[in-house]
């Protein structure tokens, strides 16, 4: 039987703008991940190549789809060079600094626990799912075939070359949360490796994350780390998404620090160091460009995504990227990849530098009224017909617009975006001004047009 029998079978839409991505009980069969690897080795091998990185993270699927995808490669006639359990960043790490540019990270990212899917680079460049669907689809079944993978230790390089780009002044208090996912243990050890007093929490890998979500970017995930900031006295803490490639910071006293006021403040770091563009996604505040300006950068809103960000920065050849959800990439003496640990080390290293707290430091930024990232729940086949809509029948006078994503809109000092997710089924929202009464104003003229536009979308915001 060939796939192509089965393309009602399988669900197209795990096939996403960055990576793989969906139910690791529905959707991600054994059979749809061994032709996905066996597609990606056939590219391997025409590039010239004959290896591949596996990485995972501490999901429960892991294991089963680890195995599906080593099948799919061997089957292909490429190496698998196996990693275990590892943060994200290190699968692209070792795709920098290792034998091969091919790599495969097996990761749900900051989805819910029994969703997983796949990280992708190949000749050291991202792939997007979307591109290898129609190979896939038409991809004959892949025959079993023995599991054979080499085990690669790619720790302690990792580890040495941190310590010799990161030198700390101040070694301070420092708490650190990987939410039971990937990074727990390795961020515990760069950072102890650093000189920090180290207190980490919910360090262990556990797929069933039976404390928080490890989602940094959500507030209701950060509570515990806020708590032990405050009941340690530390100094600062760090919280790591499920595959530790985002990173969510808490103050000296307790307060979650917003991506876009960490872009800022590495804005500042590396523009005394090199002059160039630095990119943000259309989430983040419109303090960040202006700073980025006046500093001497050139400032480049960017599509969201680790895809889109990655993309950019290579062509610009960028200081540095971000995106609101907390993905951030340092180029300058670093690899252009989004590594939360060590993007928390070198924020450590800006604050131990500084003779102010963490509290301090972040406060000196021009203060402005803005939401977090906000969701609204509606389908994956929905939600760009939404946008789309709303694009053409949105009414906003005297405004500024910008589409590169979903819709920004700009009036006076104010800005509002709806854009589609496109990780999970939803809608994601922001709004930004420099009173409160402007951002109410924003606010309320996207809640008009949304009730306008769709009079039977049910309008309750995560």
């Amino acid at each position: 039987m060939c796939i192509r029998d089965s393309l009602n079978i399988m669900n197209k839409n795990i096939f996403r703008a960055y990576d793989i991505r969906g139910s690791s009980i529905t959707d991600l069969d054994d059979q749809t991940i061994r032709k996905i690897g066996y597609v990606l080795g056939s590219r391997i091998l025409n590039s010239g190549k004959d290896s591949v990185y596996i990485g995972h993270d501490s999901r429960l699927s892991a294991a089963s789809l680890q195995k599906s995808l080593t099948v799919g490669f061997n089957a292909s006639g490429v190496k698998v060079l196996g990693l275990g359990l590892v943060p994200t960043p290190l699968v692209y790490y070792a795709t920098k600094t290792g034998s091969t540019p091919n790599g495969v990270m097996i990761t749900g990212s900051h989805n819910p626990k029994d969703d997983n899917g796949l990280k992708i680079v190949l000749n050291d460049s991202a792939v997007s799912g979307l591109e290898l669907f129609e190979e896939v689809a038409n991809q004959d079944l892949i025959p079993e075939v023995p599991e054979n993978f080499e085990k690669v230790e790619i720790v302690p390089n990792y580890l040495k070359e941190i310590k010799e780009k990161i030198l700390i002044s101040n070694k301070f208090k420092v708490i650190l949360d990987a939410g039971n996912g990937a990074a727990g243990e390795i961020a515990d050890l760069i950072f102890n490796a650093l000189g920090f007093e180290t207190i980490s929490i919910n360090k262990e890998p556990d797929g069933n994350f039976p404390n928080h979500h490890p989602d940094p970017s959500k507030e209701k995930n950060l509570e515990e780390l806020k708590m032990k900031v405050k009941e340690h006295n530390a100094d600062v803490g760090f919280a790591f998404d499920g595959d530790g490639d985002r990173v969510g910071m808490i103050t000296n006293h307790g307060d979650s620090v917003l991506a876009d006021h960490l872009i800022m403040l590495l804005t500042q770091h590396y523009l005394k160091k090199r002059s160039g563009p630095i990119i943000f996604d259309v989430k983040c505040s419109s303090q960040l460009p202006a700073l980025i300006n006046e500093l001497g950068g050139k400032a480049i809103m960017e599509k969201t995504g680790h895809f889109n960000i990655k993309k950019a920065i290579k062509k610009h050849n960028a200081v540095l990227g971000g995106e609101m959800s907390g993905h951030i990439f340092i180029n300058h003496e670093w690899y252009g990849f989004d590594d939360a640990i060590y993007t928390a080390a070198i924020l450590a290293q800006i604050i131990s530098d500084d003779e102010s707290s963490s509290s301090e430091v972040i406060n000196k930024f021009p203060k402005t009224f803005s939401t977090p990232e906000l969701n609204l729940d509606v389908s994956d086949d929905e939600k760009f017909k939404i946008v789309e809509q709303f694009k053409s029948e949105m009414s906003f006078p005297n405004s500024e617009l910008n589409t590169i994503d979903g819709v920004r809109v700009t009036i006076g000092s104010a800005w509002g975006l709806v854009r589609a997710s496109n990780t999970s089924p939803k809608l994601v929202f922001r709004f930004e001004a420099e009173t409160e009464e402007e951002l109410k104003e924003i606010k309320e003229l996207f809640l008009d047009n949304l009730k306008r536009i769709f009079p039977d979308l049910s309008l309750n915001f995560s």
